[in-house]
């Protein structure tokens, strides 16, 4: 069965052809061809021929969530050194010890999320 493609469709077909020209995959004359080819698409199998032969986009990576048990345990142990009247200095050097142990920076792993 035949699916139609509407002009939201169409611009992100156009979108990802533009960025696979950017790339260097696309010379000019063929993404005019293709664009061409996109806006006149009634069906997505005419918008999925035009990208048979280019690579499929990246997704970006999902982002981690932020270990929160190691917060907990640091503000609970601050909370109870603070009732008991014990210096603070030596929870925080522990505190940054196993955080960094358990969650040890990873290099070379690409860029940095913003």
């Amino acid at each position: 069965m035949a699916v139609r493609v509407g002009d939201r469709e169409r611009e992100a077909a156009i979108e990802r052809l533009s960025g696979h020209a950017a790339a260097g995959r696309l010379t000019v004359a063929e993404l005019e061809g293709r664009v061409e080819r996109a806006q006149a698409a009634r069906y997505a199998d005419e918008l999925r021929a035009l990208e048979a032969d280019l690579p499929a986009p990246r997704r970006p990576a999902p982002r981690a969530a932020p270990p929160v048990a190691p917060l907990a345990v640091l503000v609970a142990a601050l909370a109870l050194s603070a009732a008991v009247g014990h210096p603070l200095v030596p929870l925080f050097i522990l505190a940054a010890f196993l955080w960094r142990a358990r969650w040890p920076a990873r290099r070379g792993a690409g860029p940095a999320p913003v």
